[in-house]
């Protein structure tokens, strides 16, 4: 997950499964990933405390709300061997409840943070998913154009962090587990599992019958292949920081894989659900050698048929496939869809252009195009407003950033209201955590930091700052400049830096800007060269305080051994409600200390055409295209 900044067609490349990976989205994952890819209703933002607008709709216009719930503590599975296996296996009638019917009290209840909003997301998506296809019996057949805003890197989930791959990925390739409405993980190639040893080791039942593409088995042994190569240096995986202390995976049978951890790590599950984590074929891996990642083999609903470089990947339906996912409302059989051609168009007026002529059925809208996609009848919209992003300022690990105060500046000197309003159009929900909103652990009790600029000049005259002549604040002679940095190619990204530098020259602070492509930031982030950069993260555990802020960081700019014995608290515990507590306390300590600030979590927008039906995402934000069909 992954990752890095943002999502949607406009988002920044973002880091979406794991940290260090860049990307464009303009798939619904992606729409619906940060990098990606997500949104609710004005109840559910007041709910989380939201104080931003909600776009207006032209009459006539049909607007699908689409939401996946919020998600829960990874751990929420694993308190006992005997209860751990009960949740696995019983699991599904909750999940169909909950997704399917709206009735949410499973998920309020096993997700805890933010119940209410939790409970009224589940709602939302069950009453989007009955309004897409109510009445109707779904029809086989078809293809489904989609569009990707640049090219794969490689179909290999061992080896790629990039959000595109990763959408196309998760097609191909099934998972241990996912998870479901009610924030738990279900059996998906595992049947059931148990959690011995204090916690350092999970024993997976691995369900039988289970093929490859190639016709080959997926077994135990397939699944202990998979997880050694993202374990093996060799392979080099950006996945590899989300198996967190997993040590070794043996296969004693066919139907039995053992994982085994230097320490509980409460994120796994969460992190096994993520097309990282999916199971590849061995005898294609040795077949094709360095060459797999251009001819990927799986187990899932499609089956890799092409990828013509600066054009197309093309996806056939596995005609074998067994849908066992009970969050899903195509249960039992294969998909729908004969075909998904995933187009590749990097410009993004031309990818609009041919959504509107009919030629994509889905599409990520960035704000400027939900504006125009919104008011045109002919088309659905689904939102998540909630979604598992979040835009935030960091800071390097210098002075004057090093200094508490400094930080606080920043964080009462800036206007979130008015970005959210003005950089993001008003489709962004303000947020005043260093986590997403729709994250397990998001805590609604907790202000953050309200936009006082009376209280910024307060602290600024507390370091020593004298206005000069000019009305710059100075000290010992030398004005106080700050410099705004964020990535090129997105829209709001470049609002934001912009009226980021109004709020601070406000304060007599010399502040100026500067927007250039991600990798060139990238590089300038690792060697500290910065003062204020405007970044984007997607993830959907609260793990990510641990993938952000945990030495060295993400960014390098992190050494701080108090903070990482903090983090390592949430990290272990596997308690679900010691969890939740336990990452409240740190996301409070992160909040006070200003380590970095937040400022919103962006709405994941997809339009699709009315002939587009089933369409949802699941709990995790991935687009559950098994479940479309073309009327």
């Amino acid at each position: 997950m992954k990752m890095k900044r943002n999502s949607r067609e406009t988002a920044p490349p973002e880091k979406a499964q794991t940290v260090g990976f860049s990307r464009t989205l303009t798939n619904p994952r992606q729409l619906a990933i940060m990098l990606c890819l997500v949104i609710l209703t004005g109840l559910v933002l007041a709910a989380c405390g939201d104080n931003t607008p909600t776009s207006s709709t032209a009459p006539g216009t049909t607007q699908v709300v689409n939401t996946p719930v919020q998600i829960g503590n990874v751990s929420s599975f694993s308190t006992t061997a005997a209860s751990t296996t009960t949740a696995a296996t019983t699991a599904g009638a909750s999940t169909t409840s909950a997704a399917t019917t709206g009735a949410a009290t499973t998920a309020a209840s096993a997700t805890t943070a933010a119940a209410t909003t939790a409970a009224t997301t589940t709602t939302a998506a069950g009453a989007a998913t009955t309004s897409a296809a109510s009445g109707a019996t779904p029809k086989t057949g078809g293809t489904l154009h989609l569009v990707e805003g640049g090219e794969p890197d490689l179909l290999d989930p061992a080896k790629t962090n990039l959000l595109i791959s990763a959408e196309i990925n998760d097609l191909i390739f099934d998972r241990l587990v996912y998870i479901g409405a009610d924030g738990l993980p279900h059996p998906w190639v595992a049947e059931s599992w148990e959690i011995s040893d204090s916690g350092k080791t999970l024993t997976f039942k691995i369900r039988q019958g289970l093929k490859f593409h190639d016709g080959t088995a997926l077994d135990a042994a397939a699944v202990k292949f998979s997880f050694d190569r993202i374990l093996d240096p060799k392979t080099a995986s950006p996945v590899l920081s989300q198996m967190g202390t997993l040590s070794s995976v043996d296969a004693p049978d066919a139907s039995t894989a053992i994982f085994h951890f230097k320490d509980p790590y409460a994120p796994f599950f969460t992190n096994i659900s993520l097309s990282g984590a999916g199971i590849v074929s061995p005898a294609a891996v040795a077949k094709f050698g360095d060459q797999f990642s251009r001819n990927p083999v799986g187990s899932g609903p499609f089956i890799f048929k092409s990828w013509t470089t600066g054009t197309s990947v093309i996806l056939v339906k596995n005609p074998d496939y067994k849908n066992v996912r009970e969050d899903d409302t195509n249960k039992g059989g294969p998909a729908y869809l004969d075909e998904i051609d995933f187009a590749i168009i990097t410009e993004p007026g031309t990818r609009l252009a041919a959504f509107q002529q009919g030629s994509l059925d889905v599409y990520g809208l960035d704000p400027e195009s939900a504006d125009l996609i919104l008011k045109d009848s002919n088309f659905n919209v689904f939102q998540w407003k909630t979604a598992t992003n979040f835009n935030y300022l960091e800071f390097p690990d210098k002075a004057p950033w090093n200094d508490v105060k400094m930080r606080q500046v920043v964080a009462y000197g800036v206007d979130k209201k008015a970005l959210a309003d003005t950089a993001w159009s008003g489709y962004a929900t303000v947020n005043p955590n260093p986590l997403p909103v729709g994250v397990a652990g998001w805590d609604s009790t907790n202000p953050g930091y309200n936009y006082d600029p009376d209280k910024a000049k307060s602290l600024l005259a507390e370091l020593g700052y004298k206005a000069n002549a000019n009305g710059i604040l100075e000290k010992d002679g030398k004005p106080l400049t700050m410099k705004i940095t964020t990535y090129s190619g997105y829209a709001p990204q470049k609002r934001a830096v912009e009226l980021i530098q109004a709020n601070l020259k406000s304060l007599g602070i010399d502040a100026s800007v500067q927007i250039i492509e991600f990798s060139s930031l990238s590089a300038m982030l690792k060697k500290g060269d910065f003062d204020i950069d405007l970044m984007r993260w997607t993830w959907p555990d609260p793990g990510l305080l641990s993938l952000l802020l945990k030495s060295p960081g993400w960014s390098g700019q992190t050494n701080n051994p108090d903070l990482d014995s903090r983090l390592a608290i949430p990290d272990s515990t596997l308690d679900p409600t010691a969890r939740l507590a336990a990452v409240k306390t740190v996301e409070k300590y992160v909040s006070d200390q200003a380590f970095v600030v937040p400022l919103n979590t962006d709405w994941i927008q997809v339009g699709a055409t009315k002939k587009v039906q089933g369409f949802k995402w699941d709990a995790t934000g991935y687009s559950r295209y098994i479940n479309v069909w073309l009327s």
